[in-house]
C-alpha cells in the first residue's frame, strides 16, 4: 500500500548522477564563501531580474555583497547569523525608501514607484530566506511598508485582502487572525461568467508580495490571482506544527472565494492553483483534500514524503539551495531553539503526504512539474505523487528545481487547456 512507503529512499536520483559528492550528496561549490555564492548563485540571476531579485536592481545588491563579503571576511558561516547578515542591506534599502519619499513630494510618481520596490527586494533578500529573530521580522515589517508604497502606483494595482479564517482551530494552534493575501485583478474585458481565480501558493522565501514575478504574467493571461504566504511563513495564520492545519486554512480560502465571487467577477467554477516549490507540496495536499473545489492544480517544484527522511536533510545545506534550507525547514514547521532541526529530523515524518493517508484517493486534475536535478527536494517525491493516482499528469525536464525557466510554457498551456475544456 501507498502509505507504507519507508521514508528513506537512498540512493537518489541526484546521487547517482551528480558530478561532485560530499558524504554521498551533491555538494555546490557556493556554500564554500559569501563571494562564491554571490558570483556562481546570485550575481547572474540578480542582473536578469530573475526570483528572488524581482524589481531589485543590479546597481544595489552589487555593492551591497562587496561589503557582505568585506564584512564576513568572505566566511560563509555569516549566512547562519541572519542579524549579522542583514546589516549591509538596511542602510540600502531604508535610503532607497527615504529617496522614493523625496520623489513622491516632488510628484514624480513613477520614480518613486520604481525605488519603493527596489527597496522592496532589498529588504526581501536582507531577511532571506525567511525572518527568523526579531530583527528580521522587523525587516518583513518594513519591506511590506516599502512594497505597499510601491505597488499602490502599478496598473492594475495588487488588492491586499484579508480572509476571514473561519475554520480557524485555536486548541491546534491556529492563530486567531485573518489569512492574508494579495489579489490581483485583471482589466481585460471580463469573461461572461468571470475571470477563472489561480490561487498562488509561494514557498518558504518568496511570499505574497514577493512574488510579482509570477502574478503579473498570469494576469496579463485572464487570472484574477490570489497570491498566498504558505503556513509557517510570512503572516499566515494557519499552525506550522499541525499537518491537518492546510485542510482549515484551504476551507477558508475556498469559501471567501464563493462567497465573493460575484463582486470580484470571479468564475465560481474555475478555481485552480498553483504552488511553488514548498507550495507545491500544500498544492498537491489541497488538490486531494479539495478536488471537488477545483478545476486544475499545478504544483511546480513540489515535495512530499523522501523530503522528511532525516538522511536527505543532513545534507541539505550543501546541495543547490542558498544556504540555510534546513533550520529554515524546522522553523517553518513550528520548530524554534537550540534544539530545533533535531526535533524536526526527529518528527517530520508526520508531515508526509504518504503518511496522510490522501495519496492513492481521488484529486482534481493535477499537474507535476520539476527539473530531474533538483536538489532541494528529492525528485523520487514528484514521481511518487504522479503515480499514486489516476488524474495526474507529470513533466520533469533536465533542469534543477523547480523545472524553470521551461516549465513556465508548459504550465501556461496546461492551466489554458483546463479553462478551455470548462468553458
Amino acid at each position: 500500500m501507498t502509505d507504507s512507503i519507508p521514508l528513506h529512499g537512498q540512493p537518489y536520483h541526484v546521487q547517482k548522477v551528480a558530478s561532485r559528492l560530499r558524504n554521498g550528496f551533491p555538494y555546490f561549490d557556493w556554500h564554500e564563501s559569501v563571494s562564491k555564492l554571490w558570483q556562481q548563485l546570485w550575481r547572474d540571476d540578480c542582473q536578469r531580474g530573475m526570483y528572488p531579485f524581482g524589481e531589485g536592481s543590479f546597481t544595489d545588491f552589487e555593492p551591497i555583497f562587496t561589503e557582505l563579503i568585506k564584512q564576513s571576511g568572505d566566511d560563509p558561516s555569516i549566512f547562519y547569523d541572519p542579524d549579522r547578515y542583514a546589516q549591509p542591506f538596511l542602510p540600502v534599502a531604508r535610503k532607497l525608501v527615504a529617496t522614493a519619499e523625496q520623489a513622491e513630494v516632488e510628484g514624480r510618481v513613477e520614480n518613486a514607484k520604481t525605488l519603493y520596490l527596489r527597496a522592496a527586494a532589498v529588504f526581501r533578500i536582507s531577511r532571506f530566506p525567511m525572518p527568523r529573530t526579531e530583527l528580521t521580522r522587523s525587516i518583513w515589517e518594513e519591506g511590506k511598508k516599502a512594497y505597499r508604497k510601491g505597488a499602490r502606483y502599478l496598473d492594475p494595482a495588487p488588492h491586499a485582502v484579508d480572509i476571514p479564517f473561519i475554520d480557524c482551530s485555536v486548541a491546534d494552534g491556529d492563530m486567531e487572525k485573518p489569512i492574508p493575501g494579495e489579489l490581483w485583478l485583471p482589466t481585460a474585458n471580463k469573461p461572461q461568467n468571470g475571470w477563472p481565480l489561480l490561487i498562488f501558493i509561494g514557498g518558504i522565501d518568496g511570499y505574497r508580495i514577493d512574488v510579482m514575478i509570477y502574478a503579473r504574467p498570469l494576469l496579463e493571461r485572464g487570472y484574477a490571482t490570489l497570491c498566498l504566504d504558505c503556513p509557517g511563513t510570512g503572516d499566515n495564520p494557519a499552525a506550522p506544527n499541525d499537518p491537518t492545519s492546510p485542510d482549515r486554512w484551504m476551507n477558508s480560502i475556498i469559501a471567501w472565494a464563493r462567497t465573493n465571487a460575484k463582486e470580484l467577477s470571479l468564475d465560481p467554477v474555475k478555481f485552480l492553483i498553483r504552488g511553488v516549490s514548498m507550495g507545491g507540496y500544500y498544492a498537491m495536499r489541497a488538490a486531494h483534500t479539495h478536488r471537488n473545489d477545483l478545476l486544475g492544480v499545478v504544483a511546480q517544484g513540489g515535495c512530499a514524503h523522501h523530503v522528511f527522511d532525516p538522511t536527505w536533510m543532513d545534507a541539505q545545506n550543501q546541495m543547490e539551495f542558498a544556504y540555510a534550507l534546513v533550520e529554515t525547514l524546522a522553523y517553518k514547521f513550528g520548530y524554534r531553539g537550540s534544539d530545533a532541526v533535531e526535533r524536526y529530523k526527529a518528527e517530520a515524518e508526520k508531515f508526509s503526504l504518504v503518511r496522510s493517508g490522501l495519496l492513492g484517493k481521488p484529486s482534481s486534475k493535477l499537474l507535476i512539474i520539476n527539473g530531474m536535478e533538483d536538489t532541494l527536494w528529492p525528485i523520487e517525491d514528484c514521481i511518487l505523487v504522479a503515480t499514486s493516482g489516476r488524474n495526474m499528469d507529470l513533466v520533469i525536464n533536465t533542469a534543477q528545481h523547480m523545472g524553470d525557466p521551461e516549465a513556465e510554457d508548459v504550465i501556461s498551456r496546461w492551466l489554458a487547456d483546463r479553462v478551455t475544456q470548462k468553458a
